[in-house]
């Protein structure tokens, strides 16, 4: 009886997800226009904010996304920038999508949500602060403020 219950238990506390630490999976997506981008390869030496996200998403804060250009022209010169992933089929002339072109930083698609799924994604909107070195350092699941996201990705910064 004993052992059933410490296995039971056990299978309660399974790591889900990436955890603090752990070095993120490379992945390769493509942008809004067709451009492919490998992370966290293709932007080693920086530190990135991925924010998982969806325009279908009416728990998502849009307006983070715009924030977001923001604080990367502050502190891209510091090694920062931010990669928006959004987790949905994305329609290229969908009107929606025009607010986000002025953006400079990675807009990345992840159509049927299997990036989301290897980074242990399991709500909308989550967001992950990864070092220079491809480790994941911070999380926030659930939508945040743009002073908190800047508060999780200046700690990591060099």
């Amino acid at each position: 009886m004993i052992l059933l219950i410490l296995i039971v238990l056990t299978g309660c506390h399974k790591r889900s997800g990436l955890q603090i630490d752990d070095p993120v999976p490379v992945v390769s997506l493509q942008d809004f226009h067709g451009r492919s981008l490998t992370l966290p390869q293709d932007l080693q030496g920086k530190t990135m904010l991925i924010r998982f996200w969806s325009l279908e998403c009416g728990f998502c804060d849009k307006e983070v996304l715009l924030g977001l250009e923001q604080l990367y022209q502050k502190y891209k010169g510091r090694g920062f920038v931010p990669v928006a992933v959004n987790v949905s089929k994305i329609d290229p002339n969908d009107e929606r999508l025009q607010r986000f072109e002025h953006l400079t930083y990675p807009m990345l698609v992840d159509e049927r949500g299997l990036v989301a799924k290897k980074f242990g994604v399991i709500g909308l909107p989550t967001s992950f602060v990864i070092d220079s070195e491809g480790v994941l350092k911070g999380k926030i699941t659930g939508e945040a403020g743009l002073d908190e996201f800047e508060k999780l990705f200046t700690a990591v910064l060099k």
